[in-house]
């Protein structure tokens, strides 16, 4: 599996979301910025009733790609995630989506969805989906071949969910993990179906959902006691070509990290709980390896095999894969603690560089398939040049060669069809055997009556239009003038007449000064000059040359308000903690908002103000940015317009400068008639070669510049004909340096 270019394996980190879960509660210790929305930040309040002081940390910020609130539904995560997947797979890309929380975040809400409403679909419904509307509606002539499978690990075991089975979990064949020599993974035990229609894919997944080990919990009543691997393998095939996309798309459900001290578990909760947690520690260690990795730039062993589950997302973590994390965490305070664990476990996955490839392959079975046709066509060539004839002991017995049996014309006639109709450009007609003569006739015969059937229909269907008409004879009568101007025009193209040039082409009058046109820049600056259109194409450029100036004003303005807020806010901390330690020294209690320092308040209605000025900059600079795609795209159209149109218009001046050139050259050295041996011996002592006749040869060879070994003939005729073929050579080799 190679990649197409050096950029699709460049490395790229793992995307990381966080959905913070509705909350009942009005207590909540975190918080978003205000200037960056993707920046989430805990504030915990510090215990003050002992006299001992509080050194911890008490405020943590972190950063994600995008972060889902409590109002955000499951169509905006579907939107935010699960589009770009469907992407990157059907591009040939490997995709992971996998979510990560304590148990009772909502994470396999967020993948599976609730049972009670539609709109609950989680990621894998909708993604299923929309996967298959994508593949019926495409039109970039590839065919699509989609497998499922549902892994579930569970107590460091795999199983097969979409397995149907009767027996107990001890006596159900446990799903296994191989590798080969060349380093691939494969699975012993899971069953991969082919699913050709949505309703099947959804009908693997429900069985899949209802096979799941789930169990009830303090934190979670339907606590889901296993890791769940949910994968979707796409095979795309182009008509013809022997290559193959695999790409799959792995959704990943993990069970939640839990306190024992919280859930209460005993007995088997509790041995689950030991082993997800084992689980999630073991993928710890695979994280901080990884960074290692990053950071040292040198060999370090990643211990994928330590569990099942890092082993199955091997490829996912650190390998051929673009991969998608959603943190899941609870708003509630007491389990502030967990979400910052949660967090800060996702900004270590962000750190982790994938380098994902489109996953192209060639198809053996292709290309066999493939040799053996081209074996099979150069067999029956090799036959047909060398002689060989099925027919030929009919011939010695007085038999017609050129008659086939009836059967034998069908099957032609059924290749024939096939081939036509086929859409590859490479494919070839099958003579149903060897290629013969009477084989070779009847093909010939079939699509003679191919192309008159086609023809019949033309006929009958102007006769339907023309049915005013009583009689043949005047249908001939009409038919008749343009059949004899076609012939006209034939006669003039072969005895070389040209139509006239028009006075304009593309909206530029016609160029006759020959020396404009041997330069192709300088032809295009006279056409530039004068084409029509050019004027508003430099209006466009001069729009576009100030939107970008004031985007680049609005992008300075926008830095010089963060800089200014970020200063207010220092000195805000600074007044506070001026405050606070003279607060100390006096023994004062501290004082309610309504007595706010006049420079405290001072600068936190700068603070406001600069948000409001911030807010209408950056709305500003976004409708900047929609007003400067609209005019790129308006100068890139103008563009393409003026160098189609100033290629049609220099392709029709050198066209005409040739042809009169050419003609000009007959009249002017053809003579009426031959003169005699004695009259050219007299007319060359007498009468000597004009000069200008040779300057004018010599300086159209100068300017020509014919190649070495090449030299003009002293014929008229047969010398234009050189010049002008070197000319139009070094007019297509010089078209290509022409730009705007």
């Amino acid at each position: 599996m190679d990649a197409k270019d050096d950029d699709e394996a460049a490395p790229n980190g793992i995307q990381v979301y966080l959905r913070i879960r509705p909350s009942s509660s009005s207590l909540k210790y975190y918080e978003r910025d205000d200037i960056d929305p993707n920046i989430l930040s805990f504030n915990l309040p510090k215990e003050s009733d002992t006299d001992i002081i509080n050194n911890s940390k008490s405020r943590f910020s972190f950063q994600f790609n995008g972060i889902l609130d409590e109002k955000a539904n499951q169509r905006d995560v579907f939107r935010a995630v699960g589009i770009p997947a469907i992407k990157n797979v059907l591009a040939g890309y490997n995709s992971t989506i996998f979510a990560y929380g304590q148990t009772g975040s909502g994470k396999t809400f967020t993948i599976t969805g609730g049972s009670e409403r539609y709109d609950d679909r989680g990621i894998t419904p909708r993604v299923i989906s929309q996967l298959f509307k994508t593949i019926s509606k495409s039109s970039n002539g590839m065919e699509y071949s989609c497998f499922a499978s549902y892994l579930e690990i569970y107590n460091q075991s795999g199983y097969d969910l979409l397995m149907e089975h009767d027996a107990s979990f001890e006596e159900v064949p446990k799903v296994t993990m191989l590798e080969d020599e060349y380093g691939r993974h494969h699975f012993k035990n899971l069953s991969m179906h082919l699913v050709k229609s949505e309703e099947e894919a959804l009908n693997l997944l429900f069985l899949g959902d209802t096979n799941r080990a789930i169990a009830a919990t303090e934190m979670n009543q339907n606590s889901t006691r296993s890791h769940c691997i949910f994968t979707l393998i796409l095979e795309g095939r182009k008509a013809g070509a022997d290559t193959v996309t695999r790409s799959k798309l792995n959704i990943v459900d993990l069970a939640g990290s839990e306190r024992v001290s919280r859930t209460s578990s005993a007995g088997q909760t509790l041995r689950e709980a030991k082993y997800i947690n084992s689980s999630l520690f073991f993928l710890e260690l695979v994280i901080v390896a990884l960074n290692e990795k990053d950071k040292k730039r040198k060999e370090v062993f990643v211990p994928y095999r330590n569990s099942m589950m890092t082993s199955v997302l091997r490829d996912s973590l650190g390998g051929n894969c673009k991969t998608m994390m959603i943190a899941n965490i609870s708003p509630e305070p007491l389990h502030t603690d967990e979400s910052i664990s949660t967090c800060s476990f996702a900004q270590r996955i962000a750190l982790v560089k994938n380098k994902a490839s489109i996953n192209e392959e060639l198809e053996p079975e292709l290309v066999i398939e493939r040799l053996k046709a081209e074996v099979r066509r150069l067999r029956e060539e090799l036959d047909f040049v060398q002689g060989k004839d099925d027919n030929d002991d009919d011939s010695q017995d007085g038999k017609k060669d050129n008659e086939l049996p009836q059967k034998e014309r069908n099957e032609l006639r059924d290749s024939i069809h096939q081939f036509v109709h086929d859409r590859n450009n490479d494919s070839h007609l099958d003579f149903c055997g060897g290629i013969t003569l009477p084989k070779i006739r009847a093909v010939c015969t079939i699509f003679k009556d191919m192309i008159l059937s086609n023809s019949c229909k033309d006929i009958h269907t102007n006769d339907v239009d023309d049915s005013d008409s009583d009689s043949t004879g005047e249908a001939s009568h009409i038919q008749s003038p343009s059949l004899q101007d076609c012939t006209l025009q034939t006669r003039k193209e072969e005895t070389g007449h040209r139509p006239k040039p028009t006075p304009e082409i593309c909206g530029v009058s016609v160029c006759r000064d020959e020396q404009i046109l041997d330069d192709p820049g300088t032809a295009f600056s006279w056409f530039k000059d004068r084409y029509p259109s050019v004027s508003s194409l430099e209006e466009s450029r001069a729009t576009l040359k100030m939107k970008y100036s004031e985007a680049k004003a609005a992008g300075k303005r926008i830095e010089e308000i963060r800089s200014t807020i970020c200063h207010h806010k220092e000195m805000i901390e600074k007044i506070r903690k001026g405050n606070a330690l003279d607060m100390i020294s006096r023994n004062e209690e501290k004082a309610s908002e309504g007595d706010m320092p006049a420079d405290e308040r001072f600068h936190i209605d700068a603070i406001n103000k600069e948000k409001i000025s911030y807010k209408d900059t950056l709305e500003h600079l976004r409708h900047l940015k929609s007003t400067i795609e609209q005019a790129q795209q308006q100068v890139e159209k103008g563009r393409l317009k003026l160098q189609k149109d100033f290629d049609e218009w220099y392709r029709v001046m050198c066209e005409n400068s040739r042809v009169a050139t050419t003609s000009t050259s007959v009249e002017k050295y053809q003579e009426p008639t031959a003169p005699s041996a004695t009259e050219q011996k007299e007319s060359s002592q007498a009468k000597p070669i004009p000069p200008s006749a040779t300057a004018s040869h010599e300086t159209r060879e100068d300017k020509i510049q014919l190649p070495p070994g090449i030299k003009l003939t002293g014929n008229k005729e047969a010398d234009d004909d050189i010049i002008a073929f070197f000319r139009a050579k070094q007019v297509l080799l010089s078209r290509s340096s022409i730009k705007l």
